[in-house]
């Protein structure tokens, strides 16, 4: 049998090696005060296991805020570069697009000259026959013999100079609703460009020397293209 001072309890309560000696209810009180000790030690032990171990500090409010602002100004960084990059490949693209449009109108302007001078050289050689006409009827109408005192004769000159002057100003018409009008070169100055001189005429006076004598037939023009130019008749200064 173990002695009292092997007993883990027994500074706390002794418990008499002779229970003859104690009453049954004093040693009924003894077993109550050790059952209420070993319940207090187990209610100990069990609070200090469940105990929850302290937490670990974390960020402050502070660093948490500075944390946010950083992570706002880098997404923003990133948005103005997307952006800017957008905005780039955008100027680009309305730039092409503009060029493309001064191609395409150039290339129409070009084809729309090109039809038009194609148009032009083929029906060139009939414009010039017609003006050869429109000449000849004028020379005819001039060369008519004036009235010389014969009603009836004065009467068929006057009929006939009217049909020709008809028949020239239907040329004219035929003419204009294909675009050739008829032109005379303003001024008096020869200009070899629209004009052509078909006669000189000597002159001692150095202030009409390449002047305009006479307007013999007019030019005609389509547009901006001379058909034929205007034939005149240019002062030249004597030698």
């Amino acid at each position: 049998m173990s002695s009292p001072s092997d007993d883990p309890g027994a500074a706390e309560t002794e418990i008499p090696s002779e229970p003859s000696s104690v009453g049954p209810e004093r040693q009924e009180a003894l077993f109550q005060e050790i059952a209420e000790e070993l319940a207090e030690r187990e209610a100990l032990l069990a609070t200090t296991a469940e105990a929850p171990e302290p937490a670990p500090e974390g960020p402050s409010a502070v660093e948490m805020v500075r944390e946010t602002r950083e992570a706002i100004n880098q997404l923003g960084e990133q948005i103005n570069q997307r952006l800017a990059g957008l905005q780039a490949q955008f100027d680009r693209e309305v730039r092409a697009e503009a060029t493309r449009e001064r191609i395409v109108d150039r290339l129409h302007a070009e084809l729309q000259e090109y039809k038009q001078d194609l148009l032009l050289r083929i029906q060139r050689p009939i414009f010039i026959d017609l003006i050869q006409l429109h000449d000849d009827i004028g020379k005819m109408t001039r060369s008519t013999t004036a009235p010389g005192g014969d009603g009836e004769a004065d009467e068929r000159g006057a009929a006939f100079r009217c049909t020709l002057e008809s028949i020239q100003v239907a040329i004219e018409d035929v003419l204009y609703r294909q675009g050739v009008e008829p032109f005379r070169g303003e001024g008096e100055a020869f200009d070899p460009r629209r004009q052509r001189a078909l006669t000189t005429v000597p002159t001692d006076r150095e202030d009409l020397a390449k002047t305009i004598a006479e307007r013999l037939r007019p030019g005609f023009q389509a547009g901006d293209k001379i058909i034929r130019p205007e034939l005149v008749s240019v002062y030249t200064l004597a030698r």
